[in-house]
């Protein structure tokens, strides 16, 4: 092998290093790397760099915001259609968050990830049923699902870093 190759190759190999070691500190100062909607995560947990605490965070504040819409939904006229849907899914997804919370408590990775899947379920559940009864157009609910699912999401991607 010439030296000129060999020094090419070292000098990749050095490259690829520095790259990979910067993405990983990058990583772990900001939880809200992993986040498919990282400027929204980054409000949610307030420069929290803890992914434990992160975490938690993120999931008590999507809890206080599915009380805020599932109170909202209880003002509505009652009836069958997407908000009596979105009522019963904002409860739904309360109580798999609260679920959450505990997961982190008990170290249950496995259970963490299950009710956070469950919840984000329950928001795309209330935005299909809004979508299908035509109610789209003139909800906030169906806007306030949308905004909860992406904040789901995120607390699902936090959930992959919390050390158990």
């Amino acid at each position: 092998m010439s030296i000129n190759l060999l020094m090419t190759l070292l000098g990749t190999t050095f490259l690829l290093l520095v790259a990979s070691s910067q993405a990983l500190k990058l990583s772990l100062g900001d939880p809200c790397t992993v986040a498919d909607y990282p400027k929204l995560c980054r409000r949610t947990i307030k420069g929290q760099t803890n992914v434990n605490a992160a975490t938690d965070m993120a999931i008590k504040e999507l809890m206080k915001r599915t009380m805020q819409a599932k109170d909202m939904a209880k003002k509505e006229p009652k009836g069958d259609g997407g908000v009596a849907v979105c009522l019963s899914t904002f409860g739904s997804a309360f109580d798999n968050l609260n679920k959450a919370l505990k997961n982190i408590q008990e170290n249950d990775g496995f259970s963490l990830n299950m009710n956070l899947s469950a919840a984000l379920t329950d928001y795309d559940t209330c935005s299909d049923a809004m979508k299908e009864t035509g109610e789209v157009s003139v909800s906030v609910f169906y806007k306030s699902a949308g905004a909860l699912y992406k904040m789901a999401d995120n607390c699902l991607a936090l959930s992959t870093l919390v050390k158990l």
